[in-house]
Formats: structure tokens, sequence, C-alpha cells
């Protein structure tokens, strides 16, 4: 699943970097170890590929009875897994025969499917449908959906704007949760869950890891979103440094210590296009249908579900600024804000992120 391809909703790039660069800067030259073949140290660190981007996780030790090539099979094997069934890439996927489906009966759906459809429904009302996973048909409208080509970026009509409107919309998406089933109101409906399944993701290879021994300390990042458990082999927290979209590389804004947190971001200055001088962001407002066009460049949300995460950053970067600062402070969620403005890039902090900085720059 390509949740993380140039044209979806994508986590900010630089910060991604950075962010990884930053917590490895910041541990022990070799960090966690174990005794290769030939008797030398071996970072306790796995790479790999997934959903159209990469994985990268770091352990504070290995569980017993493990060795790193079994670990990262079992994470291979459970990222294999949540492809197959939250893809929209995949035709065989399970959410890919359900868009199919022209049927607008109940549909019995995976346990693990239906779950995180209630919760990007949940977080769907809480964000006034700014978070709404039904919004992929104009994704595609507007070109940043998986059939999308650079040459394919023109500007829709009204007319095909307006036809795509009468398609979205979580509402009409129905759950129930007896039979774990799901039921369209039209055929059209389509749901995308890539604003949140990478989140998903994240927190599913924490468990996965939890599992084999519950205290063991882990950093897992797929694609800029981040989770963490416990501590880094030192006793100390993992260390997140955020860089503002204008900054100078190595310029820190703030610095996090993560615990037990998860951290996404979402950011509109990567992916967009221009047509006769006018910038289109890939961020689009499943309200309008149309890319938003307020000075919101990127959000960063501090909590303890990756995916939540991962759902609020889209939200806040469709929300716009202010309605984003009062939504997250009303609902108490940890959160920063990078305005453009005139005079450069600006940011705000929410107070529940402030606690959640160590250290600013």
């Amino acid at each position: 699943m390509n949740f993380n391809s140039p044209v979806l909703k994508f986590t900010l790039g630089l910060f991604a970097l950075f962010f990884a660069l930053w917590l490895f800067r910041n541990t022990d030259p070799m960090g966690p170890t174990e005794k290769g073949l030939s008797g030398t140290p071996v970072k306790l660190e796995l790479r790999g590929k997934t959903m159209g981007t990469t994985y990268h996780v770091v352990l504070s030790e290995l569980p017993a009875g493990q060795t790193l090539t079994k670990l990262q099979n079992e994470i291979d094997q459970r990222l294999q897994e949540i492809n197959q069934v939250m893809s929209t890439y995949l035709p065989d996927s399970e959410l890919s025969r359900f868009n199919q489906s022209e049927s607008t009966s109940w549909e019995p759906v995976s346990s693990e499917l239906f779950a995180l459809v209630e919760r990007a429904q949940q977080l769907s009302k809480i964000t006034k449908g700014a978070f709404d996973i039904t919004v992929g048909p104009a994704v595609n409208l507007w070109h940043f959906g998986p059939q999308k080509t650079t040459q394919d970026r023109t500007v829709p009509y009204d007319d095909q704007i307006e036809q795509v409107q009468q398609v979205i919309g979580y509402t009409h998406l129905h759950l129930d949760s007896e039979t774990s089933a799901l039921k369209k109101d039209f055929a059209e409906l389509y749901l995308d869950l890539s604003a949140i399944a990478k989140g998903y993701a994240v927190d599913e290879i924490v468990t996965l890891i939890q599992k084999h021994k519950a205290k063991i300390g882990c950093m897992v990042e797929i694609g800029g979103e981040i989770g963490t458990a416990g501590k880094r082999p030192d006793g100390s927290s993992w260390r997140i440094g955020i860089q503002a979209p204008d900054a100078a590389p190595g310029t820190l804004t703030s610095t996090l210590e993560l615990t037990n947190l998860s951290m996404a971001t979402s950011g509109d200055y990567f992916n967009f296009f221009v047509v006769k001088g006018k910038r289109y962001s890939h961020t689009i407002d499943p309200h309008t249908a149309r890319p938003v066009t307020h000075n919101l460049t990127s959000s960063v949300v501090v909590t303890k579900s990756c995916a939540d995460a991962d759902a609020w950053a889209t939200a806040l970067l469709v929300l716009g600024p202010n309605q984003a600062y009062d939504i997250a402070r009303q609902h108490d969620v940890a959160v920063m804000l990078f305005e453009r403005t005139d005079s450069g890039i600006t940011s705000r902090q929410t107070e529940a992120f402030k606690q959640s900085v160590a250290k600013e720059q």
C-alpha cells in the first residue's frame, strides 16, 4: 500500500529525515548491541520497506530467544498482513474489495478492518468531518491518488468537483459493531485509510515487540510516523528533534522526549502542483472537495496512539491555523502548528504540546 506516495497525505519529509538523524545522533555510538557471528557487536536496529516507504526500528535490547533476523521476519509479515487488509493500491486487498463492491447491503469485514474504520469514524465526528476516509474520490480527481502521473496535474472543472462532492461524506458509511459489518449509502462510496493506516502500522509493530517482552524499549518509525515504548538503553526517553519548514539544516525548533508516546506530522510544501501561477495543495478539504487554501503549512501531533496522531495531523492541516488550534485545545491534544506568513514561518503550540517539549532551542 503506497501510503507514502508523493501525492498522498504525507508526513513532512524533512521532518522525517531529521527525526532519524537526530534520534540516532543522540544515542550511544553503537547503541544497543548483540554479538554477530564473528563476535563483534551489532546494532539492534532494523530497516525495511513497507507501504511505499521505509520503516526503522531501534531496540533497547533483544528479547530472549530472538535474533534480529527472526524479529524482522515477524515485523515484515505483520506489515504485509496490514497491507493486505487496508491497501487501496492492492486490487485484492480487503479494503479494495469493499470499495469495488456495488452492494449497499451490510458487508461483514475482518475485525481488524472494522476496528480501524470505527476509530476513523470517531475521529471524523470529533473533527467535524475534517478527517474523512471517504475523501478518496476528490483526491483522485485532483490527481493525487493511486493512478496519478505528473502529466495529469490539471485543475478539474467545477461540475466534476460538484459531482465528486455527492459521493463524499463519512456519514454515508454505517457500522454494525455486533456483526463487524459496513454498509454504504451508495455504491460509489470509496474508503481510503491512507491518513491513519501508517500510524496504525506503527502501533501494531510496537505491540508486536512488546509481546516478546513487556518492558523492552523500542522506537518504531514508518515514513516519518513514530511510536515509542519504554526507554533507550541508557534509561532516557527517546529524543525527537523538530525542525521548522524554513529552518536551516541542523536548526531545531524544539526537542521532544517521548516515552510510550507517538508522533505524526503532516505538511503541504512537498506535494502540490502549480497551474497558471496558482498553487494547489495535496491536502483536500472533504467539505469542498478542493485543495485547502489557508496558510497552515504543517502540523505536529503527539498522542499515545500513532494512528490517532496520524489522523489528527491530517485533520488539522485541513482545518487551517485557527480552527486547528482551537479544536486541539478543546480536546487537549498536544499539537505544534507552523503557519506561512508574510514575515516567514511562525509556530504555536497547545499547552499539552508544551508539556511534551524537553528543550527549547
